[in-house]
């Protein structure tokens, strides 16, 4: 269930502020614009809240920001092992202790 979804950048907070003061919005303007509460503006700005997957994309389209983790293609950037076909053998996972 969790795999699927975004992470966000650390400073999230910090990227919708500055995006929103960028274009001259105060909070209220923002929350108008993407039919929110300024109270959930308010949150986010804060860090007290993350933004669900729906108001993530309302920002990230309005704002013309991105707000997600940067992972690449998805995938955990400390893999090494395994076949460019995708198929892995339980070799490609364990490591012995021998």
């Amino acid at each position: 269930m969790f795999d699927d979804m975004d992470q966000l950048v650390a400073d999230y907070d910090d990227s919708v502020r500055n995006a929103r003061e960028g274009k001259g919005l105060s909070q209220s303007d923002l929350a108008n614009e993407l039919n929110e509460k300024a109270s959930l503006i308010r949150k986010i700005e804060r860090g007290d809240t993350l933004p669900s997957d729906r108001v993530q994309s309302k920002l990230e389209r309005f704002l013309e920001i991105d707000l997600s983790a940067e992972g690449g293609s998805g995938e955990d950037s400390e893999w090494s092992g395994g076949s460019s076909s995708g198929s892995y053998t339980l070799g490609d996972v364990v490591k012995r202790k021998d």
